[in-house]
């Protein structure tokens, strides 16, 4: 079975409240609840009034007894208490599932990310990720506990009120609702208008949270360029355009809620003039003026009090479209049960051709890395080398062709499936913020600590994970930047030595050591690799002598293919010659004397 996945005809958003309860999943019906005990707060908080009202009524017939004050007193009282019950049940039922319905939005958006094509996720900013996550979701959090809430609230006062005032005098109710009919798409044009602002805001601020970051990762470079007031003028720029966006919203809308407001206000003067217009032809008594002119208040007081929830209320709308924007990017296929199981582990690419988005990179591959041996692939920067690996693992899908694990096409294995055989070393180690010990059992973390201290002997890690403070106990800094290159490649090697999947695909990992971590690392590679089905992308000469097939891969296409030997016998071949190339290269020294390789 495969996870059914959205298409066009089917975005994420689809308006902001329905948005809303699709993005707090199960607990939506809870704070369905929360809003509908907020309406009746606003409906209880009317229900005073209404007594007023028939008291007024009775005073103005004359027929007013102590009964109807008891039961008057005695209906207010009650509301009053239900009101505040109300409103205690609805923020409590709002607040707590509101914050636990986010997280496990949160959780569920993480998920939805991980399962995206690398590509796909590589094209988005980490900016507007991590503005997404940090921002946006806080800004729903207000709209669903806060914001919501208040809209319905404002709107049940009312909308009792108006109703009373109906029985009493259809033609003044009609007076008192005009000025909200007049004052109605007025608000939704200043609504849409603060949307779209809203949503370029959140476009800003992903920008600038993406320079901010830039800043800080990149300092290193910028200070030892001295390039630090550059970077940080780019930031500057990135927050100059946040407050162009502000001022927008405070040039262009504040005039717009003003003016809204406004026209709801009117709305007093007008039944006023009505009011006295009917009395002074006889149409209504005194007594229904004085209904009316306590009452009209009421009903414009909730609808003015709202406006301070109108940003909460757009920007929520805004955050709301900025998630269902990540929403929509489309998953990568896979079944969510196994179909079947690969028969051994062979790795094969049949008639693949793959683009970055338009750009071509690969072009009609075609090969098989049998089970149990190496395979080298070499060739020029740019020749496709790390894309072959980033098929293999499934970062990407190819767009012609299939990739095959056991015969079987790696887009019919489920996660799992995939992940039990293949494991990756990269060129640029990536560490978590954690412990020596839980970076190395990432890949396994239910391993025994012996298991653990095994895999880090094994990668050559052991003795200088020992000489730390706290040893295994150590805690990595963000991207592990507080060990070396080596150490970090090491502790790589050992996560993927603990994790002992048959398939093993390495992308240059020693390309840019020193001579002693080299050593140590092909030593921990060594073990790594035993008995393994390898791809390795490698320009070091020992690796691919030793290898059991070679690929030369060049503009997408390959170009030679066969052992070291096979290839080197062809001196016109280009693998001959990236093998004279390289070994002049090895035996380069830094002379006095310029231009003479051998000094």
């Amino acid at each position: 079975m495969t996870r059914q996945m959205r298409g066009p005809e089917d975005p994420y958003y689809v308006g902001a409240v329905s948005t809303a309860w699709r993005l707090m999943g199960s607990r939506s019906r809870t704070l369905k609840t929360a809003i509908a005990l907020r309406f009746l707060q606003a409906m209880c908080a009317g229900i005073p009034v209404v007594s007023l009202v028939w008291v007024v009524d009775h005073l103005r017939q004359d027929t007013l007894t102590a009964d109807h004050a008891w039961i008057a007193a005695a209906v207010t009282v009650v509301a009053i208490g239900a009101q505040f019950g109300a409103w205690y049940a609805s923020n409590r039922i709002a607040w707590i599932n509101t914050y636990f319905a986010n997280g496990d939005a949160r959780t569920a958006t993480l998920d939805h990310i991980q399962r995206l094509p690398l590509g796909t996720l590589r094209a988005r900013s980490t900016g507007d990720v991590t503005a997404t996550f940090s921002a946006d979701f806080e800004i729903v959090a207000n709209y669903v506990s806060d914001a919501l809430p208040a809209l319905f609230g404002a709107i049940g006062l009312p909308v009792l009120v108006l109703v009373a005032l109906a029985f009493i005098d259809p033609p003044l109710a009609v007076a008192v609702a005009l000025s909200l009919v007049v004052a109605g798409p007025l608000f939704f044009w200043a609504n849409n208008q603060f949307k779209v602002l809203a949503l370029l805001r959140g476009d800003r601020m992903a920008d600038s949270s993406g320079r901010m970051l830039e800043y800080v990762q990149g300092i290193t470079v910028a200070r030892a360029f001295n390039r630090t007031d550059d970077q940080l003028s780019q930031y500057s720029r990135a927050v100059q355009a946040i407050r162009q966006v502000n001022n927008q919203l405070v040039l262009r809308l504040l005039p717009l809620g003003v003016m809204t407001i406004g026209i709801v206000q009117l709305g007093v003067p007008v039944v006023i003039a009505f009011a006295a217009y009917r009395w002074f032809g006889g149409a209504i008594d005194a007594g229904t003026v004085l209904i009316f002119l306590v009452l009209i208040l009421r009903v414009y007081g909730p609808i003015v009090a709202l406006a301070a929830h109108f940003e909460v209320l757009r920007l929520g709308d805004a955050a709301l479209e900025r998630i269902g924007r990540i929403m929509d990017l489309r998953e990568q296929d896979a079944p969510e049960t196994a179909v079947r199981e690969p028969e051994g582990h062979d790795v094969q690419l049949d008639h693949v051709t793959f683009a970055y988005e338009s750009a071509p990179v690969l072009h009609d591959v075609s090969f098989v890395a049998r089970a149990g041996t190496t395979t080298a692939i070499v060739g020029p920067s740019g020749a496709g080398k790390s894309t072959i690996l980033n098929l293999v693992s499934r970062f990407w899908d190819p767009g012609e062709g299939a990739v095959r694990i056991g015969g079987v096409d790696v887009r019919e294995l489920t996660s799992e499936q995939l992940f039990e055989r293949v494991t990756v070393v990269f060129q640029d180690v990536y560490l978590f913020r954690a412990t020596i010990r839980e970076n190395i059992a990432f890949g396994r973390p239910e391993a025994a600590a012996e298991d653990i201290e095994a895999a880090a002997r094994a990668a050559q890690a052991h003795e200088f994970i020992e000489a730390l403070p706290a040893g295994y106990e150590t805690m990595v800094g963000e991207g592990g930047a507080t060990l070396s290159g080596g150490e970090r490649q090491r502790i790589s090697i050992a996560r993927a030595l603990l994790k002992d999947a048959p398939i093993v695909l390495l992308d240059e990992p020693t390309s840019s050591l020193d001579a002693l971590n080299d050593r140590a690392i092909r030593t921990a590679l060594a073990a790594l690799v035993r008995d393994k089905t390898v791809l390795v992308v490698a320009h070091r000469l020992p690796t691919i002598q030793s290898a059991d097939q070679i690929l030369v891969v060049d503009e997408g296409r390959i170009e030679q293919r066969g052992s070291h030997d096979e290839l080197m016998a062809d001196e016109g071949g280009r693998y001959h010659q990236f093998w004279l190339d390289r070994r002049r290269a090895s035996e380069w020294r830094l002379g006095k004397a310029a231009g003479s390789p051998s000094q």
